[in-house]
């Protein structure tokens, strides 16, 4: 490869070239071309309000998911969930509560037994 010495070899014209007093009339002609329009002032205060709301919002809205959260863990459960549920009571403790009449009103209200059962237990079995 051929040395290349910048001081010495003729300069490769690129074919760019500045137009003639360009950059002594630059100045005054992009002066010209800038439009002068007003500037609107937006205040400090008028974004910190914005800013103060936001924050006042999310405060309001995480307090009333809390207030929601803790009321929906403490609704009232149905009496059949109560009763079904096996540690809270059992069938012990229903038959120590129960009274003889109240035995027997829940067998005639449910009709277990036919008539023919029911005058066999009343013949031998009373």
């Amino acid at each position: 490869m051929k040395q290349f010495d910048l001081y010495n070899d003729p300069k490769i014209d690129n074919g760019f070239r500045v137009p003639e007093n360009y950059f002594e009339q630059f100045e005054a002609k992009m002066m010209n071309q800038l439009s002068q329009k007003e500037v609107k002032v937006i205040s400090i205060f008028e974004t910190r309000k914005f800013w103060f709301s936001t924050v006042a919002a999310v405060f309001v809205i995480g307090l009333f998911t809390i207030i929601y959260l803790n009321n929906a863990k403490t609704e009232n459960i149905s009496t059949e969930d109560y009763l079904a549920c096996e540690t809270t009571i059992s069938t012990e403790d229903i038959i120590d509560n129960l009274s003889d009449d109240d035995i027997t009103a829940i067998e005639e209200s449910l009709d277990l037994y036919d008539q023919d059962t029911k005058n066999y237990a009343k013949e031998y079995l009373y």
